[in-house]
Parts: C-alpha cells; structure tokens; sequence
C-alpha cells in the first residue's frame, strides 16, 4: 500500500467508502438474532448492510471482549447454563468470562480478536471489500487504556494499522479517550500517514444523547489546532452519533447541524427502526450534504429496504437540486437566515419533550456542565474508571419506553 505523510490541519476531513445513508445494524442484527453474535453479524450483513454496530468492554486481565452490558446477568450464562453475574471489567476472560454461551442459541462470549479474525476472513473475497466496517461502541465504563489494547489487538490480527483505517469506527462516550490518544506516545506512530482511501486516522465519533454534549469534542478539535505542537500528529473527532430523539428539534437543525458542516463531520443516527425516522435522517442528510449519514438499525434488513426504495424513486438528487434553485420544494429548503427548515410534527416536538425530562431526571444535563468545565489539557489517568451512577427506575424507564418504540 503506497503511503505518504500529511500535514493534518482543521478542519479534519476522512472521506467515505460507502455510500450514504450508511446502513448499520445494531449489535449485529439485535431484532432477530442474538446479539453480538458472529450469526447475528454474518446475517446483517447479508442484508446488504455494510456496518456493524458492537460493543466493547476490558477485562481485568486487559483482554477487549465484545459485550452490551457491563455485567453478564442479562445475555450469558456458564458453560452449564446457569445464571451469571460477573461484572466485566473487575473479572478475567482467561478462564472466567472466556467459557461463558448466550442464553439465547448458546453462542460464545467473544473477544475482540474473534470477531477482527471473523471480519477479516468475511470481506477478503468480497468486490467492495472496503465498504465494510466495524462500528465499535467503547463504553465509558472502560479505562482509557482499553484503546491501547484495541490497538495490539489489530495488528495481531493485521499488522498494517492503515488497512484498519477506513474499516473502523470508534465510538465513545467520555472526552478522555480522545485526549488519551493524543496524549500517550503509544499512539503517536500510528496516526499521520494517508492510506490509499485517504484516510489518515481511524473515524471517531462521539456517541450521544444531547447534541450540546457533542459541541464540547467539536471545540476540541479546535484546541489541538491552537495548541498541540504543529509536529505533533492531532487525533481529532471526524463525526457525532446521536439518539434519534434529540435531533427533533429546531435548535439541532439550525445550530449544530452548521458545526457539523463547519468541520466536515460524519453524522449517524441510532435506534432508527421506521420508515418516519428513516426519512427524517434522510432529509437532514440529503439537504445538509453531509460527506456521510449513517442509520444504525435493528432492522438493517427493513432499513436497507428502504434504502433502495428511495433510490430507485425518480433522479430524486437532480430534483432536490431544481427544487432549491426555484425555491419550489415544500419539505426541502433553507429559510432566509441561511438555516435548514424541515419541519417538526406535534409528536416529534412532544416526544422530544418527553425525551429532555428523562435526561434531567438522569442528570444528563448536569454531567454535561461539569464535562465543558473539564480542562482539554489535563492528564488522563489510563487506568482510571468511572462508576455508573444512572438512576435505575429512569433507566429501566428509558429503555422500556425504546423497547415499545417510543423513544
């Protein structure tokens, strides 16, 4: 692969290899088979879906092991079936976690290095080989150096960091894990050199259930310009994965939907499992130009189908086109301060509603404040861990309410 080094100024830019709307299904395909199976993997992307979405945690003996939750109750059991109750981070994979089966199908706990072997040997006889990707959410309740192991795991598995690069999308919750990879030498070697898609680093995205949250990794950005040594390699963040939910509103459309623009961003959008929701991204989407959309499903099958109905409508991108030079399109169009106008339905604004009272409930909007008083040059301790302090009654609440499709 020829490479060359690159002077990496803001704003970051990493094209994409797959087509927008960029179909992703969650957990693999988490509506009809197990999650973060490799059944349920092989499965989604038989759909014609070109992302999986999964879920990383760091064992106590510093093995990356594909897991939703941080404890084991709800998905595994032991290789006798009975029941489990291991938290991840604080218990082994080597001999603990390493034998426990799915209750649904019996299927293994895997590890990272599974599933990176089982993608590798899944797209090598594949045309558009590189239009597939590993979405990896790295949950919050994970030490930073988790990225450190990501990173050994890799190239075990390939050891050519720049093929990875456009193959992969980090995911993460917690501001550190950007400013650890910026901060720690380890990394340093790794980032900088332009694969032949034109990537120079990994797409990461900061995943979200407030858009505001986002404005704080986007300033970051900005920060690596204005501060970090110019012969220093920037990591920065390339795109936001938002809840739905929060994007129904007039202020997302108007001011963070231009911050995405402003620094060529990626945008994906998660649990989007109908067609309303669908159309709603897509509009966002189409009329923003973003350089890439993605929809992260439980149906990829359903959403892929819906991907290729729309594509199939008539020349539906030279009709936008006439639409906003007339100024004809009814659904389409900019308002006269230059802002995006698609309007919101009663529902969309109620549930929107509905959706910010759980959130300061939770005291979402409260960690938000102190996270914008954290200071960008701070050292991160790598192995430090953050306790999981969601209120339970909102928790179970919230993920009833997305269960029945609510949110």
């Amino acid at each position: 692969m020829t490479s060359s080094t690159v002077s990496i100024s803001s704003p970051t830019y990493l094209p994409s290899t797959s087509s927008s709307p960029v179909i992703t299904g969650h957990r693999g395909f988490k509506s009809k088979y197990p999650e973060n199976t490799l059944l349920g993997f092989e499965k989604c992307f038989k759909t014609g879906a070109k992302v999986i979405e999964t879920d990383l945690y760091l064992s106590s003996d510093n093995r990356v092991i594909i897991s939703h939750d941080l404890n084991t109750k709800r998905v595994f059991v032991d290789s006798e079936g009975n029941e489990t109750n291991y938290k991840i981070t604080t218990t082994p994979y080597d001999p603990t976690l390493k034998g426990l089966k799915t209750k649904n199908g019996n299927y293994p706990l895997l590890s990272f290095v599974d599933l990176l072997k089982w993608f590798k040997n899944y797209i090598k006889d594949k045309d558009n080989s590189n239009e597939y990707k590993l979405q990896l959410d790295i949950k919050k309740f994970n030490p930073t150096k988790i990225l450190k192991y990501l990173f050994l795991d890799l190239l075990k598995v390939h050891n050519d960091i720049e093929w990875w690069y456009h193959r992969l999308q980090f995911g993460i919750w917690d501001l550190n894990f950007l400013k650890y990879l910026n901060q720690s030498e380890f990394f340093q070697p790794y980032f900088g050199i332009t694969n032949e898609f034109g990537y120079f680093q990994f797409d990461i995205f900061h995943i979200s259930v407030n858009w505001r949250d986002s404005i704080n990794y986007i300033n970051y950005n900005y920060y690596l310009d204005e501060i970090v040594e110019k012969e220093r390699t920037k990591i920065k963040l390339t795109g936001v994965s938002l809840i739905y939910i929060s994007t129904w509103s007039t202020e997302f459309l108007t001011k963070f939907i231009p911050l995405l623009k402003l620094q060529n961003l990626k945008f994906y959008s998660w649990t989007i499992n109908n067609k309303f929701q669908f159309e709603y991204l897509i509009k966002i989407g189409k009329l923003a130009k973003l350089i890439e959309y993605g929809i992260i499903s439980d149906y990829p099958d359903l959403i892929q189908k819906l991907k290729e109905e729309e594509a199939e409508e008539t020349d539906v991108s030279d009709t936008e086109t006439t639409e906003l030079k007339t100024g004809s399109s009814k659904e389409y169009y900019y308002n006269e301060d230059g802002d995006i106008k698609i309007e919101l339905t009663f529902k969309q604004k109620l549930l929107y509603w509905l959706y910010l009272q759980f959130t300061y409930l939770n005291g979402s909007q409260k960690n938000i404040r102190l996270q914008q008083k954290l200071k960008y040059d701070l050292k991160v301790d790598e192995n430090k861990v953050l306790e999981n302090k969601m209120n339970p009654f909102v928790a179970w609440a919230f993920q009833t309410c997305q269960k029945y499709g609510v949110f």
